[in-house]
């Protein structure tokens, strides 16, 4: 398909506008639609968090619907082999909220302290977090045993480059409070590709898959394009699925499509067109993962070939079922009803009441309601002392 299949909307009503339809240029999944151990999966990791994390902070881990989308983007995996990803992606989970909305500096700190801990729990032993103590008593170690030997180096480095990375968007987040810096679109997607924290998760997916491709071969300049490829649909997806909530949370600070309205070449859309340029540059994506696919080279080995087809397999069921999560899961809550999901139809003004701005207007508000009702009590004090 070629870029044309994603066709320019009409003007939509008000703060209503239609999402690109990225399934619908994407091929099917090459085996199950989801991994038959989600149940079991899902019930076990629901008890531990319960009975581990507490019960506040897991609501906000409920929310994220974490076993679905292990059991959609890793659908040949056993429910044993999803409880290992489940520990993973709760330890990303730990790390975002362990950087989100700090300074770069602590942002630093803390991420390089997720590294050493996923390196070695004991470098966690004694810390006061309840994450890092844990990551350093339980997960750490369980993923470490769960994760072949021969795929762990490469796991470990992609999660030092993620957790870099990480640090790099706190810093952008303290430039964005600069109304006129300009973003650019290219810097930010090779940044993108390591902070959607996907390329770990590829490496469990080669784990989960017993595919044991060389360096040699995963950093081949087809096989290397083919995977950049798929990063790009995998966070080109997210950051328009995650614009509502992230824009009521932060203003979507770090998010395509903020940065087109940034980046010179592109600050002249608005929003529709937006995710419609964004909508482009998927399609693209999916083009040169195609061309990459196609063009893969013959590695000297019967088997080593078939794996690295494989390999390209694994990826695109990735990247589907990191979208079908996205559409359905209750941490976004990108669509209002089932009509709106049909058609990819976004509504920004349902959540009105939710929005950041609207709870800043409402604690300033309480406050002014609170110091004129203060006011009134003193005064009415002084009045009885005064003539009673």
């Amino acid at each position: 398909m070629t870029q044309e299949s994603f066709p320019e909307h009409p003007k939509m009503p008000s703060r209503v506008y239609h999402l690109p339809k990225l399934l619908s240029v994407c091929p099917q999944k090459t085996g199950s639609i989801i991994s038959p151990g989600f149940k079991e999966a899902k019930d076990g990791y629901e008890h531990w968090i319960r009975n581990t994390i507490g019960y506040f902070v897991s609501i906000e881990v409920a929310k994220a619907e974490m076993p679905l989308l292990a059991a959609l983007a890793w659908p040949k995996a056993s429910s044993k082999e999803l409880r290992a990803i489940l520990d993973y992606m709760t330890m990303s989970f730990m790390l975002e909220v362990l950087t989100d909305r700090c300074s770069s500096e602590l942002a630093k700190r803390n991420s390089e302290l997720w590294i050493d801990v996923l390196q070695d729990p004991q470098a966690g032993k004694g810390h006061h977090h309840p994450f890092i103590k844990l990551m350093s008593e339980q997960i750490a170690a369980r993923l470490k045993d769960a994760v072949d030997p021969y795929h762990w180096p490469e796991f470990m480095q992609s999660n030092v480059d993620f957790a870099k990375n990480t640090v790099q968007e706190a810093l952008d987040r303290e430039a964005s409070k600069d109304n006129t810096a300009a973003r650019c679109i290219a810097s930010y997607v090779i940044m993108r590709r390591e902070t959607i924290g996907t390329r770990p998760c590829f490496a469990l997916m080669r784990s989960t898959r017993r595919l044991y491709l060389p360096e040699y071969v995963l950093q081949h300049p087809v096989v290397a394009e083919m995977e950049n490829s798929a990063l790009d649909m995998v966070f080109i997806a997210n950051d328009i699925y995650s614009f509502k909530k992230e824009r009521d949370d932060n203003g979507a600070l770090n998010n395509i499509i903020t940065v087109f309205q940034k980046d010179p070449t592109t600050q002249h859309l608005d929003l529709q067109e937006r995710f419609d340029h964004a909508g482009k540059l998927f399609q693209a994506a999916l083009n040169r993962f195609n061309t990459c696919r196609d063009a893969l080279p013959s590695f000297g080995d019967e088997e080593r070939n078939r794996q690295v087809a494989a390999f390209a397999d694994g990826l695109m069921d990735w990247i589907l079922g990191s979208i079908e999560w996205s559409m359905v899961n209750q941490r976004y809550k990108v669509f209002v009803n089932d009509d709106d999901r049909r058609e990819n139809v976004l509504r920004l003004d349902d959540r009105w009441s939710m929005s950041a701005m609207f709870q800043l207007r409402v604690l300033l508000f309480m406050g002014i309601l609170l110091t004129c009702i203060s006011f009134v009590i003193m005064e009415t004090y002084d009045s009885y002392h005064r003539y009673g």
